[in-house]
């Protein structure tokens, strides 16, 4: 059965050929186009002359480092990009999301679960996040100013000037599910499912990773705008 996402172009950076053979079978079964690159300098010359939907990317490439490669398409593209590697530590993944990274699966490869990682990040991509949420066009909290019209976040300063905050799609829409739910408990998993829009299957340092960059930049002064309850989620609060 074809894939909400049919059409989508993906490209795939793994240096394992049997591994990459394996994934593009699978994602083209669910019609989506694929390309394949095997070295880093294969895949900055494929970035060059294609536009991709998404990038699975590997981490241990032989002529490079696939946080190296991520960094290259940030500074060309905005699109989705899920590093798939064998390294489960928690710094590596945190780099890695903290790099520019929107998602990260570990191998052995369980791809029901990697075609429903790959599907939501490229709706997410394509839609408008947002748009069928509140109605109202400037969103005005103590600390920032959401604007819905254009996604954009103003941060009040000190001063009381506005700033644009530049959010990541997914940092934007970490902020508009929790400002939704001021002063509630959001788990986790609640928050993965509903941002992500797929099953969280355990996921807790994806989230962790985005909404830490989120606090950052929305909260530089650690107000407590956004509070980590830890080992359970986040309560946002017009502080």
């Amino acid at each position: 059965m074809k894939g909400a996402n049919s059409k989508a172009n993906i490209l795939i950076v793994e240096d394992d050929r049997d591994l990459s053979a394996i994934a593009r079978i699978h994602l083209e079964a669910a019609g989506y186009v694929v390309a394949q690159a095997f070295l880093c300098e294969e895949a900055r010359a494929i970035i060059n002359k294609r536009f991709f939907d998404l990038v699975l990317l590997d981490i241990m490439i032989p002529d490079g480092s696939g946080q190296d490669v991520c960094t290259y398409i940030r500074a060309r593209s905005a699109c989705p990009i899920i590093f798939m590697s064998c390294i489960e530590d928690s710094p590596t993944i945190i780099a890695s999301l903290a790099g520019g990274g929107d998602d990260y699966v570990t191998k052995p490869v369980r791809y029901e679960e990697l075609l429903a990682r790959v599907e939501a990040n490229i709706r997410r991509y394509r839609e408008l996040p947002g748009a069928e949420r509140k109605r109202e066009v400037m969103r005005r909290f103590r600390r920032f100013t959401v604007d819905t019209a254009r996604r954009r976040v103003l941060r009040t300063d000190q001063e009381g000037r506005e700033h644009d905050v530049g959010l990541t799609a997914l940092e934007y829409g970490i902020l508009l599910y929790l400002t939704d739910r001021e002063g509630e408990l959001t788990l986790y998993d609640d928050l993965y499912e509903n941002v992500w829009e797929t099953p969280s299957f355990g996921e807790v340092k994806t989230v962790m990773v985005h909404a830490s960059n989120l606090r950052k930049k929305i909260d530089p002064e650690g107000r407590g705008v956004i509070e980590n309850v830890r080992g359970v989620g986040y309560l946002f609060a017009d502080v």
